[in-house]
């Protein structure tokens, strides 16, 4: 079954996890930057927990954020992760024995509540929210923490900026989609829409933070590759004449900082890999003689983005958000 643009219909239990099953093949997700998972790590070290208790992962993909979260926890927690792709299960059980991994549906997690239940990236993925909410609800104690971490529809952020001077920036069919989001995202939900769902369930904001007001956003468009900088400031969809100019001033800026900054960005990615294809060693032949120019512009943009979150991450213009609920 095929959905909008190629894209397989999610709605379709069976498509979507063939969908995702095929992307866990091929090394989605497989690792995030150590600024993302300190960041993580951080916020649930400040939420207060009993000394013991029983976490999930739900949709846990590889399992990068199912070891933070147990890193994170005090040490007698029992901490598990689910996904509806069997290969990213076994993946993460590979890559991470501490914790137990269960594919949705698994009949282990049938009756069993938890604690603490942490979500990164899933709720944009999913095509029946209200469902999903409900279902996550059901496997929680009385008194249950939640974090989610997820793209935020929030206005004023770098990204909202640009998707404001284009003519397809926001996709009111996909729930306000921002335009060069992964194929997989079907919303992109504001934080007052998360917090009202939830006020519903009962639950309380215990804290909320947001990352990619500014610098954030330019550290990782321009760690992208040079097509995706070009595409994400086209000026042919652009409202208006002013808007033109504007892209095009901001097309100049980041191409110039990818340039300055890629060859460090790649080759750091390209090393953080567990496995590289031949394609990965070529490249790295390439980019180790630039390393050493490229390293300082990668370095002050890591810094910005890093100082900008620490300064401002209580301000809602982010685009990313990290939402702790209590109940």
């Amino acid at each position: 079954m095929i959905h909008l643009q190629g894209i397989p219909d999610l709605h379709d239990r069976r498509a979507s996890i063939d969908f995702y099953q095929e992307r866990y093949a091929h090394g989605y997700m497989d690792e995030w930057p150590a600024e993302k998972k300190q960041r993580i790590f951080q916020i649930i070290r400040s939420i207060e927990v009993p000394d013991y208790g029983e976490s999930i992962d739900f949709g846990c993909g590889n399992g990068v954020f199912t070891d933070v979260v147990r890193q994170a926890l005090p040490p007698k927690w029992r901490v598990y992760g689910v996904d509806i792709s069997s290969t990213a299960v076994r993946n993460a059980a590979r890559r991470y024995p501490e914790c137990t991994f269960f594919v949705s549906g698994a009949r282990e997690l049938t009756g069993r509540r938890f604690d603490f239940l942490f979500t990164h990236h899933v709720l944009e993925h999913v095509f029946n929210l209200g469902q999903v909410l409900t279902e996550i609800d059901e496997i929680l104690k009385e008194n249950a923490t939640v974090v989610h971490v997820l793209p935020c529809g929030n206005e004023g952020s770098f990204e909202h900026q640009i998707c404001r001077l284009r003519s397809d920036g926001i996709d009111l069919r996909r729930e306000n989609r921002f335009f060069f989001e992964d194929e997989g995202h079907v919303r992109r939900l504001t934080s007052n829409q998360l917090i009202e769902l939830y006020e519903k369930k009962e639950f309380v904001l215990a804290k909320e933070y947001y990352s990619n007001q500014y610098y954030g956003a330019i550290d990782w468009i321009t760690q992208s590759g040079p097509g995706f900088v070009l595409s994400f400031v086209d000026i042919e969809p652009a409202v208006y004449q002013e808007a033109r100019e504007r892209l095009r001033k901001i097309r100049r800026k980041l191409l110039l900082l990818w340039a300055l900054r890629y060859p460090a960005s790649m080759v750091d990615g390209r090393l953080r890999r567990r496995t590289r294809s031949l394609r990965d060693y070529c490249l790295l032949a390439l980019g180790l003689p630039l390393y050493l120019f490229a390293k300082p512009t990668d370095l002050y943009l890591k810094r910005k983005a890093r100082n900008e979150w620490e300064g401002r991450k209580t301000d809602r213009n982010g685009s990313e958000m990290y939402l702790c609920f209590k109940r």
